[in-house]
């Protein structure tokens, strides 16, 4: 495990706080969240390619909150049904095994997620980036001639360190009755997201290109891994950034001259087209 060192930030809470984090994650006793278990059940049926629909029915059909969220979403103008959507079953030959699997797992990990005392609005805004970088990431994988199976779990999972690095300096600054400035949690996550995220995915079992994704999608052109992975994530992060900040077609201009675009063979005319699929990424993103 990677040692880290420590800093003088020039405040004892903030010290005190990430002594503590420090101490956690070179011991390997960092508090991970356990992934859900019918997030991994919906996850190891959408990596079997001889699952059947049924199958996914039943196990989303198991849990009623779980269900009932899917159904919701499946059911929305996002996915345009060309009649109401009366079953899972349906939804699932409406939007493909895929799609309803994405959308089962990122509801069954967002309720782990979500659910951190004070900073419930950051968290909600590194959620709606993430849902937004899978479904981009999808559509530039696409667009891109990419393989597309893993292209929206490496988007959705890209920095979920963040949240899970919220969850725990908010428990340690609350245990260690050390309160910090909003700042000071940014620090503390901008640090450390990535080694806790890329040990969360090992924890949880995931697919070993999140992992690499995690690492290195903010740096691409360097990943020695998976480097479409990460090429289709950093696009899509980006897409994500600009879809919820309303930067609109200044997004699509510079993106087009970013070297990324190049790698991956898209020109400004594709990169448009991307773009012009804003209002239905907004609206998936705008059901979780």
């Amino acid at each position: 495990m990677q040692v880290l060192r420590s800093v003088s930030p020039g405040t004892s809470n903030f010290e005190l706080v990430r002594g503590v984090f420090v101490s956690q994650v070179n011991r390997g006793e960092l508090e991970l969240p356990m992934l859900p278990e019918v997030a991994a059940r919906v996850l190891g049926v959408a990596v079997d390619g001889e699952a059947s629909a049924s199958t996914l029915a039943r196990l989303i059909g198991g849990d009623p909150a779980l269900a009932a969220h899917v159904m919701r979403v499946a059911s929305s103008a996002a996915y345009q049904p060309r009649s109401p959507i009366q079953s899972l079953q349906h939804a699932i030959s409406w939007l493909g095994m895929a799609e309803v699997a994405d959308i089962a797992f990122t509801v069954a990990v967002q309720g782990k997620l979500l659910n951190v005392p004070g900073q419930k609005a950051r968290v909600q805004r590194l959620w709606k980036n993430s849902v937004a970088t899978a479904v981009w990431s999808r559509l530039v994988a696409e667009a891109s001639g990419r393989p597309t199976e893993a292209a929206y779990l490496n988007g959705l999972l890209h920095e979920i360190g963040k949240p899970v690095c919220l969850q725990t300096v908010a428990e340690l600054a609350r245990r260690a009755a050390t309160p910090l400035i909003e700042s000071e949690f940014d620090r503390l996550v901008a640090e450390f997201h990535v080694e806790v995220g890329a040990h969360l995915a090992t924890a949880w079992k995931l697919p070993p290109a999140v992992a690499q994704v995690i690492r290195g999608w903010h740096g691409w052109a360097d990943a020695a891994d998976g480097r479409d992975g990460c090429a289709v994530v950093y696009l899509a992060h980006h897409l994500a950034s600009g879809m919820l900040e309303n930067y609109g077609t200044l997004v699509a201009d510079s993106l087009a001259a970013d070297p990324v675009a190049e790698y991956l063979g898209l020109g400004l005319g594709e990169v448009l087209q991307l773009c012009a699929q804003s209002e239905h990424v907004q609206a998936v993103v705008d059901h979780y």
